[in-house]
């Protein structure tokens, strides 16, 4: 975390230093340009001193020294909207955005960062884990629904841990996973590198298109299950399609506050409909809360802890 502190303002630096408590709880720094610096931790968001407002020079220093002063290099991650540091940490941007013939083509007069604090937590899946195997000792498809911030990238991460490890209770001796990290996230890879554990048997295909990485992956990787972020498109239905009847197992995520808000995207009610997901888990707004787990095959709740 302080290594990351490093790249801001010294002003800013120390503030947050001063006035946030304890620094790992942080998950979120946003750096607006006539604002104050605004803090998000799993449990509260704040401004830190009113006074002391981010300028277009603040912003300016952060890029060079996120960049090493060589924004061309990192000319293609920009162009995403998003700068990765070493640690895995992901810094959004906003702005000005420039388009060529092509599409987005990156941006100018950058006003805003969110710097979005790479967090592992192990074992945060611990307590759910026996929802994802079947008597017979294999893997449930499951889809993970969960809203913004909720903590669905750090539990599928330890999901994949898991699942590539082998966990006790229940037992399961863990097999070989592939993780499709499309946005480089799950795995936070740096320079080719994941910084986060997702377990000894796991393949990590990063920044590959799902379509491209579940058939690589059936194909050349052989694994027992395939994880992914973010379903949702067109494509999708096709893949975890393929996936299925190559016998792959899938556990993959989707934005949505309920079951029956992310069946308003008409891709994945398809898939829904299409029994291709036998449970379903429902995040909380409150990060890595399981809120429900649903059962496709019983068409019931078998979790339930809402409050």
């Amino acid at each position: 975390m302080l290594n990351l502190l490093n790249h801001l303002e010294t002003r800013i630096k120390n503030i947050i230093i001063r006035d946030c408590g304890i620094l790992d709880e942080i998950i979120e720094i946003r750096l607006r340009i006539n604002s104050p610096v605004l803090i998000k931790t799993l449990k509260r968001e704040f401004f830190l001193d009113e006074s002391i407002v981010i300028t277009k020079k603040d912003i300016d220093d952060i890029l060079g020294n996120l960049t090493k002063n060589s924004i061309h290099a990192f000319e293609n991650e920009i162009n995403k909207g998003y700068i990765t540091t070493e640690g895995g940490h992901r810094v959004g941007i906003s702005g000005d955005c420039i388009y060529d013939k092509n599409g987005l083509k990156g941006f100018k007069n950058i006003t805003s960062l969110n710097i979005r604090i790479a967090k592992e937590f192990p074992g945060c899946s611990e307590k759910a884990l026996k929802h994802f195997i079947t008597p017979d000792k294999n893997i449930y498809n499951t889809l993970i629904i969960g809203p913004p911030l909720s903590g669905k990238t750090t539990l599928i991460r330890d999901v994949a841990r898991n699942l590539s490890d082998g966990f006790k209770n229940p037992y399961f001796e863990g097999c070989d996973v592939t993780l499709i990290d499309e946005r480089g996230e799950i795995s936070a890879v740096y320079n080719g590198i994941p910084q986060m554990n997702t377990g000894r048997r796991t393949d990590v295909l990063s920044y590959c298109k799902k379509s491209d990485g579940f058939f690589m992956s059936i194909r050349a990787l052989s694994p027992k299950v395939i994880v992914s972020d973010e379903l949702g498109s067109l494509e999708d239905f096709e893949i975890i399609q393929y996936a299925l009847k190559s016998g792959i197992k899938v556990v993959a995520t989707a934005h949505g506050f309920s079951l029956d808000d992310v069946k308003r995207n008409l891709y994945l009610k398809n898939i829904i409909d299409n029994n291709f997901f036998e449970r379903a888990f429902v995040l909380d707004k409150r990060p890595l809360k399981v809120n429900e787990v649903f059962d496709f095959q019983k068409n019931r709740l078998i979790y339930n802890d809402l409050d």
